[in-house]
């Protein structure tokens, strides 16, 4: 084909694509995206906990072996509490060196620092862990966190309320617009976010710790583009 031809074929698509472009928009059907949310809302039924056991010695050998005699009572503490199904594990353990001001080169001593974790379905023996930990010699006590054992069942549920959610504020806007939904076009799932905090208060050093546990709640937001007609 002679390059005469090629370059008027050319120029006549360019020419043609914003008709097809102006077509095609018009062919699309109008739309509405709105977005809903969900919300379930359900007492936790798992519990983490963590304990660290620290010590001191003028040599690492005896730090070492002070810290393991007492991370084993406390494990030792802690399994006399907790239930069968329940999780104990060493997640960190560190030996740090510790110098003076007056001497660099040379540790004055040594400090092992050792944390123990706790899984746990006996949230209402909260109180008890404590309580044992702290008689075992555990310095430390902390990051309390709780989840549900079906949380994915619960996040479910949660996204078909924020699709309901969704549908009902589009009718609403439909309607108030004077127009009605025809069909879902499509539905936009995003990654699902962590469960709100779950509030946890102590009163720490009494005998049988009291803890009382709030909700966990899960969200989620559903968008959702329906045609409109």
């Amino acid at each position: 084909m002679p390059f005469f031809l090629l370059n008027l074929s050319f120029m006549v698509l360019v020419l043609l694509s914003p008709l097809n472009q102006a077509a095609a928009e018009a062919m699309a059907p109008a739309t509405i995206e709105v977005a809903g949310r969900g919300t379930v809302i359900e007492r936790p039924d798992r519990a983490v906990l963590t304990f660290t056991i620290e010590t001191r010695a003028a040599n690492a050998k005896d730090a070492i072996r002070q810290n393991a005699s007492q991370a084993e009572k406390l494990m030792m503490a802690l399994k006399q509490q907790k239930d069968p199904v329940d999780r104990i594990a060493t997640t960190q353990f560190h030996l740090y060196p510790v110098y003076n001001q007056k001497n660099r080169n040379s540790p004055a001593s040594y400090r092992v620092s050792n944390t123990i974790r706790l899984e746990t379905t006996a949230v209402d023996k909260l109180g008890l862990f404590i309580d044992a930990a702290a008689e075992a010699g555990s310095g430390r006590i902390g990051r309390l966190g709780f989840s549900h054992s079906q949380m994915d069942t619960l996040a479910r549920k949660a996204a078909v309320q924020a699709t309901e959610d969704a549908r009902r504020i589009a009718e609403d806007l439909a309607r108030a617009a004077g127009v009605t939904i025809a069909r879902v076009l499509k539905i936009r799932y995003g990654s699902p976010s962590p469960p709100g905090p779950v509030r946890a208060e102590m009163a720490p050093g009494l005998k049988g710790t009291p803890i009382e546990i709030g909700d966990l709640t899960i969200e989620r937001q559903v968008t959702v583009i329906f045609a409109i007609e």
